[in-house]
């Protein structure tokens, strides 16, 4: 019994010692647990800590990115503003560009123009001109031509125009305005009427090249009409002289000179390029150099007439057919001839019986003796 409780104490010390190491252990695990949690807290704490700091370095970094893309935005709207800008003024340069071409062509055409028109007026038949006028010098105005128009006036049978040599007696004339005539036994009445002339003011014409005809000058005086055509025609019909198909040809009786038109364009032109032309006739041993030039067609394009009040002349209307038409006019003469009827020196007169009617032309050195 004693040896049993002997081992039976010995087993409960065993358990103890067991069990108190297992304690033991236990305590040591769980100091080393309560250590590695304390050392886990710490780690949160500082892992808290740093996911603070990433958590704030990330929203800093977000602004960051937020404020480039801004700026980005930024930078983009004022690029785009300035591309804006630029297509703008690119687009205004372009059309300045455009309008500087068409300035330029229009200058270029107006050039070749002048230049067409200068080789035109180079190339055309000489003719000798009388200056007949006056200059001033030190820059004032300069030519003063004298012009001498001509004016046919129609005059209604019943009238009789009389031109005085003293305006103050035509002025007298028309103030009285109702002239007494004694014809013999009779007199009669009639109306002084001043006299107005249509005279031209202004006058615009266009001219341009005629494509299809030429103007052959400098021609011998002394070849019939016949002949020269035929030899003019021949010549510039065929193609080794640079000719073509006549449709027709004109002699110019003024001038002497002869108009050529061809049947299609280019051959004018093309003869044009070289002014003289050797033209062979009959009767000439040698061939005779002509002259070719462009043909000038010439279209009125305005006209401006205005009314002149003849300061000489007087129209006298109302007169009835009475007696016979020269003696009628002597006594219409006569009485204007004498100062005591107010009248002076007659320098034309005209009388246009009734049932008839006439034409009076009026010439003048200047305007002032119209």
């Amino acid at each position: 019994m004693e040896l049993l409780s002997q081992n039976v104490n010995m087993d409960d010390a065993s358990k103890l010692e067991t069990i108190q190491q297992e304690i033991k252990h236990r305590k040591d695990f769980h100091d080393a647990l309560q250590k590695d949690m304390t050392e886990l807290e710490k780690v949160k704490r500082e892992q808290e800590q740093k996911a603070l700091e990433l958590t704030y370095r990330i929203e800093r970094l977000h602004k960051s990115i937020e404020d480039d893309k801004l700026e980005k935005n930024r930078q983009d709207l004022n690029l785009q503003e300035r591309m804006n800008d630029t297509m703008v003024e690119n687009d205004a340069l372009m059309k300045e560009q455009d309008n500087i071409r068409e300035e330029l062509a229009r200058i270029e055409e107006e050039r070749l123009e002048l230049e067409k028109q200068l080789k035109v007026a180079s190339s055309m038949p000489q003719k000798r001109w009388i200056f007949n006028g006056n200059t001033e010098e030190n820059g004032k105005p300069g030519v003063i031509f004298d012009l001498k128009p001509v004016i046919r006036y129609p005059i209604e049978g019943g009238s009789a125009l009389i031109t005085f040599e003293d305006e103050a007696v035509a002025s007298k004339i028309l103030d009285m305005e109702e002239h007494e005539i004694h014809l013999g036994d009779c007199r009669i009445k009639i109306q002084a009427q001043p006299l107005k002339l249509q005279m031209l003011e202004d006058i615009e014409i266009q001219t341009r090249v005629c494509k299809r005809r030429i103007l052959v000058s400098e021609i011998p005086k002394t070849i019939p009409a016949d002949q020269l055509l035929d030899k003019v025609e021949l010549h510039f019909s065929k193609q080794r002289n640079s000719g073509g198909e006549v449709d027709s040809i004109e002699l110019l009786e003024d001038s002497g000179n002869v108009v050529i038109k061809f049947a299609s364009e280019g051959i004018a032109e093309n003869l044009t390029k070289k002014e003289f032309h050797q033209v062979e006739f009959r009767g000439i041993k040698k061939s005779v150099p002509v002259r070719v030039s462009p043909f000038i067609k010439g279209e009125i394009v305005k006209i401006t007439v205005g009314d002149v009040i003849s300061k000489k002349s007087v129209l006298f209307t109302g007169i009835p057919d009475i007696m016979d038409e020269e003696i009628f006019q002597d006594c219409l003469e006569i009485h204007f001839q004498k100062p005591s009827n107010g009248g002076g020196e007659v320098d034309a007169f005209g009388y246009i019986p009734e049932g008839k009617s006439g034409i009076a032309c009026f010439e003048a050195d200047n305007e002032n003796e119209m």
